[in-house]
């Protein structure tokens, strides 16, 4: 082991010591510290204790240290320390020393040895300098797939022989098909561990014809020592999502922020840490530790907003502050405004939002919200930076943050933030039209970044030169580029994030008088590149009402088929076990944003779909793919493909004139798009005085196709089609159509998979209902009928015993589920949510189930900047549920909310069995995860198992990928509940017992599920 002689650490069950002999002086108390190890070995000597080696190689004392731990093992180490002097200085061995007398219960010794290590090296092992890995293994590109190791008992028993020779397992990477241990060591605590298998990474891609066989996981392993009890210690392990110390896990920074400090309290003892490891190609990673000196920690915002002309804009600010105390809530009082420079003597901050507690180990958001006393929000004449501090008052002290507020001029990009439809604050670009707009009224150009771009760079790429300078934006309309951290693709969160900025931005060109063109939020020309040109197919067909044109350059069609980052049971451990039902229910829950499937939805809006002949970032492939589709059902499309250009171009035909997001090419069709809105006999008109802006309701500006399809496989991510919206399906997460037929008295409907549907809302493609009839499925509804349910907020249109009727009440308050209510998993973070944790077991489950609530929560702000408050069950008031959604940690003995959920739902748990209908699932090993309704509106995920280590194995399912697919907690292909067996961390998907869809009432279908149940 070159420097490293011994290696002794303990886990839980077996203490294992790693021993580092080091040269340099003895430190003082040498002969002392001599006295103590002769003293002991004449004790254990007359005792009779012999150490069973011959010899104390490093080997052989390692393989005596992880397997047994008794007193002839002690005589050993012993041994080692009196026959060189040296070790004496060793700081490490004497904490593993002590470790091993605690574990005999001779406390005195093991206290001596403690204080030793202390003076040595202080409280804690700052990093650890060797690490032992076992991989490459196969893995697939989702959250979810297997371990192999489980087959052979799992890390933490394998990795108890990890230098014993000739000990391998099985992987088909390699060229003989065995793995075996390696070592690797850190040098510094600022030097990265870098793995890189020697695999012939060339002849897998080149023979299985994929890039993804490149991804692989393993497990790194690495002992530290805490030397005092009841240590605050903060653990940094930068280029990974999760590390276990011991059993409990802990938040990784797998982005590279290089600022988060994930806290855990921790016993004089030596700890252990274990990284499952998930690479492409090549893995580096580096982990420090520390005593956390103070007990919370204010740190730098990940943006903030912009001063307009010195105008404040965008109110919001988002401060992360992380709770370092082992057992304490951090309580955020107060936030105050201190030492602001001249410029700004007008402003003033407060807390936004109700719970601003942060758990032990936290790491979260803090929203505040800046207001002005000054006239019209101007903080100053001209435009100039201003100097803030803001002073957080706490529970437990205040601290001081020092930011700087940059100004951009009117005509510049600009940063803005709001609160997002999740509670969070986020942030979005924009830019003025270059051209005020007949009526002061804007459409807006919703612009979509790619992956690694910036909202702002975004906007930026809306230049032109004109008189040699730069022009930023659009004649006649507002940019907007929005932006969400993570690997959202635009789906999910990222779509509802875009959305959110569009009626954000709208509210606040309205609220600030001196803005003079409005934002228009129902008029889009949905555009973007890359990433965001799947973005732009994915919210036009969604969206579509809103819609005046589409904009795709380079965009692909589905995740799942682009590329190899997202691939869908490729080269999985799982894909030798998962039954075809359980993949067939997680295919339904991301089906939803494949843009192919709902490509009936574009007809009728004008499309440009463009692409660099020489793209292989996005290869024109895709793009094709989607003009073959568009012209098949009759779309006015314009495909461009450009000859010599790749994925991006600065300049489309001379410099500095646009480029990919705005040459000529672009401007034109964009205004030839939007002459339609500002035609002086329609177009839209915004009322300064009142502060009011509207469309007439009466006009639009594309004319409507004469047939339609209306497509849709989730009624939760949809606005409908020409103001038609399925709201509830026959069977939930198929194809659901509504085919329509408009002539001038009569609109015929003909469905397929709709209970029930509504009409009316505004469309930019004119279908007007006044004076006409419904046909649906040969079911006249006479004009009349049409007319009273366009004028009745909660009327739709329902299936009842096989025929079309009239429903009045809202469908949220029939006690079934709606839009509002369906899932899959991932809907539970789409709203403001609570993470609740039970505290009415013992104190051992209680803090693991806060363990895991910390883990969750610090994910969801480590993977979308999102805000995850964390209350005890005894502390939270069942009227603070309403309009927020829900996360219960523990079942109905742990958690005092659980059980009221779960009589909402055909689950059953009593005596350690789950039930499902007529399943039964009595493993020891059992892990349930599942939605239930909260109230009419909202919804509730229960985590809970029916032992810690079914429990354990349910929240893995909150754990991500790596870049650049690292999606936030529960949001990629889990669908309305899970229930985890025994296998499940060996086999993933193929581990699970069940998994499926709640009905339309919260009932069990089989045919919705996976469940292999008797009848």
């Amino acid at each position: 082991m070159n420097q490293v002689k011994s290696v002794l650490f303990v886990t839980c069950t077996h203490i294992v010591l790693h021993i580092i002999f080091i040269s340099g002086s003895l430190a003082s108390g040498k002969d002392t510290n001599a006295e103590l190890i002769e003293k002991e070995w004449q004790r254990l000597s007359e005792a009779g204790s012999t150490c069973p080696l011959k010899t104390l190689t490093s080997n052989e004392l390692d393989n005596l240290l992880y397997n047994k731990q008794d007193e002839n093992t002690l005589v050993c180490i012993l041994m080692a320390f009196r026959e060189d002097e040296s070790k004496l200085s060793d700081s490490f061995m004497w904490s593993a020393l002590g470790a091993v007398y605690q574990k005999l219960g001779l406390k005195s010794q093991a206290n001596t040895c403690f204080e030793v290590a202390t003076k040595l090296s202080g409280k804690v092992t700052t990093f650890i300098k060797t690490w032992n890995f076992i991989g490459p293994f196969v893995i697939g590109k989702m959250e979810l797939d297997g371990d192999p190791l489980q087959a052979f008992g799992g890390i933490r028993n394998i990795s108890k022989d990890r230098l014993v020779k000739g000990a391998h397992f099985y992987s088909e990477l390699t060229p003989n098909g065995t793995v075996e241990w390696m070592i690797f060591n850190q040098k510094s605590a600022k030097d990265k561990v870098r793995i890189q298998p020697h695999i012939n990474w060339n002849d897998l891609v080149s023979s299985l014809g994929s890039m993804g066989i490149t991804e692989w996981q393993g497990w790194a392993i690495g002992v530290f020592a805490v030397n005092e009890n009841e240590q605050n210690i903060i653990v940094q392990c930068i280029g990974v999502s999760t590390v276990y110390v011991d059993d409990v896990p802990l938040t990784g920074d797998v982005y590279h922020r290089e600022q988060y400090w994930y806290g855990i309290k921790l016993e004089r003892d030596i700890h252990t840490i274990f990284i499952r490891l998930r690479a492409k190609a090549v893995a580096e990673f580096k982990c420090e530790l520390k005593v956390a000196t103070n007990s919370f920690e204010l740190l730098k915002p990940l943006f903030q907003p912009d001063l307009v002309d010195g105008y404040l804009f965008g109110p919001y600010l988002a401060v992360p502050i992380s709770n370092h105390h082992n057992s304490q809530y951090l309580k955020i009082l107060k936030v105050e405004l201190h030492g602001h420079s001249s410029h700004s003597k007008e402003m003033t901050t407060t807390l936004e939002g109700e719970f601003n507690d942060i758990a032990p180990g936290q790491t979260m958001p803090i929203n505040i919200k800046f207001r002005t006393r000054a006239k019209n929000h101007q903080l100053e004449k001209g435009c100039y930076d201003i100097e803030i501090q803001l002073k957080f008052i706490t529970s437990d002290g205040s601290q001081i943050l020092m930011l700087l507020l940059r100004c951009r001029k009117i005509n510049e990009p600009f940063l803005f933030t709001f609160i997002d439809h999740d509670g969070s604050v986020q942030h979005g670009a924009a830019i003025k039209p270059t051209k005020n707009c007949p009526g002061n009224l804007c459409p807006v150009v919703l612009t979509l970044h790619g992956t690694t771009v910036s909202p702002q760079s975004q906007a930026e790429s809306y230049k032109r030169m004109i008189g040699g300078e730069f022009v930023f934006g659009i004649k006649n309309c507002w940019l907007l580029a929005p932006t969400r951290h993570g690997a959202h693709n635009w789906e999910g969160p990222g779509l509802l994030t875009a959305m959110t900025a569009v009626s954000s931005l709208a509210k606040l060109s309205v609220d600030n008088k001196w803005m003079k063109d409005k934002v228009d939020p129902n008029h889009l020309i949905y555009a973007g590149h890359s990433m965001g040109g799947h973005g732009a197919w994915l919210l036009a067909s969604h969206y579509p009402d809103k819609a005046l044109a589409v904009i795709s350059q380079a965009g692909w069609i589905k995740k799942e088929e682009y590329g190899d980052s997202n691939l869908f049971f490729r080269h999985d451990i799982a894909t030798s076990h998962t039954d075809p039902s359980v993949k067939a229910v997680m295919e339904a829950c991301i089906v939803e944003n494949d843009v192919d499937r709902h490509v009936s939805n574009l007809k009728g809006i004008p499309v440009l779909a463009r692409i660099g002949a020489k793209d292989r970032t996005v290869h024109p492939y895709f793009v094709k793919r989607m003009y073959r589709l568009l012209k098949e059902i009759g779309v006015q499309v314009n495909y461009n493909e450009l000859e010599g250009k790749e994925h991006w171009w600065w300049d489309t035909n001379e410099r500095n004139d646009g480029g990919v997001s705005n040459d000529k090419k672009i401007r034109k069709f964009i205004d030839r798009y939007t002459k339609g809105y500002f035609d002086p006999a329609s177009y839209l008109k915004c009322n300064d005085d009142k502060g009011h802006c509207e469309a007439k309701q009466d006009e639009s500006i594309l004319e409507m196709p004469k047939t339609f399809l209306l497509t849709t496989y989730n009624p939760a991510l949809s606005e409908g089609l020409h103001g038609i919206k399925i709201t509830q399906q026959v069977t939930p997460f198929r194809l659901s159509t509504i085919k329509g037929e408009n002539s001038k008295s009569l609109v015929s409907l003909t469905t397929s998979n709709v209970q029930r549907f509504t009409i009316g809302g505004y469309s930019n493609r004119k279908l007007i209902w006044k004076g006409k009839g419904i046909q649906v499925d040969k079911k006249f509804i006479s004009p009349e009928v049409v007319s009273s349910v366009l004028s009745t907020s909660c009327s739709h249109f329902c299936h009842i015993n096989g025929t079309w009727a009239v429903c009045q009440d809202c469908i949220e308050t029939l006690g079934i589920r709606g839009p509002k209510t369906l899932g899959p998993a991932r809907r539970i973070a789409e709203n403001e949510f609570l993470i609740i944790i039970g505290t009415q077991s013992n104190s051992s489950v209680s803090l693991y189930l806060q363990q895991a609530a910390v883990y969750i929560a610090n994910l969801f702000f480590l993977t979308s900047n999102t805000k995850a408050p964390i209350l005890k069950d005894s502390d939270v008031d069942k009227s603070q549920f309403e309009n927020r959604n829900l996360i219960l940690l523990g079942g109905p003995q742990e958690n005092l909310h659980t059980g009221q959920f779960l009589e909402k739902i055909p689950i059953g748990f009593k005596d350690g069995v789950t039930r499902i209908h007529n399943c039964e699932f009595n493993a020891e090993r059992t892990g349930v995860m599942s939605l239930a309704p909260n109230g009419h509106h909202q919804l509730t995920m229960i985590l809970m198992g029916n032992s810690l280590a079914g429990f354990q194995d349910i929240v893995t399912l909150a754990t991500p990928t790596i870049p650049p697919m690292t999606r936030s907690p529960f949001s990629n292909l889990l669908p309305d509940f899970v229930i985890t067996g025994p296998e499940f961390r060996q086999k993933g998907p193929g581990g699970m017992a069940c998994i499926g869809f709640w009905g339309n009432s919260w009932e069990y279908r089989a045919y919705l599920s996976s469940c292999m149940c008797t009848s």
